[in-house]
Order: C-alpha cells, then sequence, then structure tokens
C-alpha cells in the first residue's frame, strides 16, 4: 500500500532511478538501511544494495548522493546504492583501479599491473595485528618469523638469545579464480557473443 499521489507513483515506475541525498544509515540484524532525503518527495527507508566489497557509512546528513533502484513507489521493492562525494574520489589511472577511503583519496589500496599498493603507512593484519606498519615503525605479533633468504640489517639487532640452525618455511597457496564453465551448452551464447551480436544488429 503507497500513499503516495499517483503522478509520483507513475514517474517510480517509469523512470526505475531515484536521486536522493545521503541522510543516515543503520544496521540492523540482517543488512543495513539507509534514511535518503528526497527532492520532489518525503524522506524514505530503503535497503542498502550489498554488492561484497567497497562499502561504507557516512556521517549523518553527509553531502552524499544516493540512488534508488526501483520497480514501484513500495519501499520495500527498492534498494540503495551509494555514491562516494564527488569531490573525495580517487582519481585513478587508465587500467588501474582498487578500494579507497570514502571521504579521503589518499587512502586506499591501489592495484595495477606493476603494484598492489596500500597508499596509507598506518595499516595492520590479522585479527590480533600480527602485522602492523605504524609511520616509520612494523611490529610483527607472532611467535615464530621464518625469512627464507637473507636477512640484512642496516643498524643494530636486539635479541636475547641467538641459536644456530635452519628451518624450511612451509608452502604456500593463495586465492585463485573459480575454473571457466564450458559455454558449450544452454542458450545465449557468452557475454562475449552477446555483444558482438547487438554490435552486427545495428
Amino acid at each position: 500500500m503507497t500513499f503516495m499521489p499517483y503522478q509520483a507513483r507513475s514517474k517510480d515506475v517509469q523512470d526505475g532511478l531515484e536521486r536522493h541525498i545521503y541522510g543516515e544509515l543503520k544496521y540492523h540484524d540482517a543488512g543495513s538501511i539507509i534514511k535518503v532525503k528526497g527532492t520532489d518527495s518525503g524522506d524514505e527507508e530503503v535497503t542498502v544494495l550489498t554488492m561484497g566489497v567497497g562499502n561504507f557509512k557516512l556521517k549523518k546528513d553527509h553531502d552524499a548522493e544516493v540512488f534508488l533502484l526501483s520497480s514501484s513507489s513500495d519501499t520495500q521493492l527498492k534498494v540503495a546504492v551509494l555514491q562516494i562525494p564527488h569531490d573525495k574520489q580517487r582519481r585513478w589511472p587508465e587500467n588501474e583501479g582498487g578500494i579507497q577511503h570514502p571521504t579521503d583519496p589518499e587512502v586506499s589500496v591501489h592495484i595495477s599491473d606493476k603494484l598492489t599498493h596500500v597508499t596509507k603507512n598506518k595499516f595492520g593484519v590479522g585479527e590480533k595485528g600480527e602485522f602492523e606498519i605504524n609511520g616509520d615503525k612494523g611490529v610483527f605479533r607472532v611467535s615464530k618469523l621464518i625469512v627464507d633468504g637473507e636477512l640484512v640489517v642496516n643498524k643494530k639487532i636486539i635479541t636475547p638469545e641467538i641459536v644456530q640452525g635452519s628451518e624450511k618455511p612451509p608452502g604456500f597457496e593463495g586465492n585463485k579464480q573459480e575454473k571457466k564453465e564450458s559455454s558449450g551448452s544452454g542458450g545465449g551464447g557468452t557475454p562475449a557473443q552477446l555483444a558482438l551480436d547487438f554490435g552486427d544488429a545495428d
């Protein structure tokens, strides 16, 4: 049921996309809800669309855009796509990308062909900060550290004990892409084939 006038309700259905301003985001038992400030209509509360990475929460009433994907005027049938403020978006060079801080473009995980770069020198890895960089200091909070090669120290070494010996590190298997599925059956063809088909239709 909706209390919106017919004109506004019809516009929602026809456009399918609404532009709003960030209001306030709250987390619930499952997912999150954002209250957005409408332009021609009143405020609305909508479920936030989560796509796995790049989510963020801004201060209440922040000057940022929120786009609602809508199939009708019913807020239960809308999802919100959050937009990083335009003046805070990192300028990614060609063929490069990554993840950035929502309000500081200088803080990012910047990925290129040559390097995956954490651009700020304050970060930690692990539940208990097993590896931490804080400015010009680094810390390993681990019970054993194995270096499979040379260790070069340009200043002094401080240690209560030195024991001679050697130990090879265990093997490592990183995350990999899922294997491709065969596209020889079914209908429609591959995305590339579909793109070519549409291009030929013109």
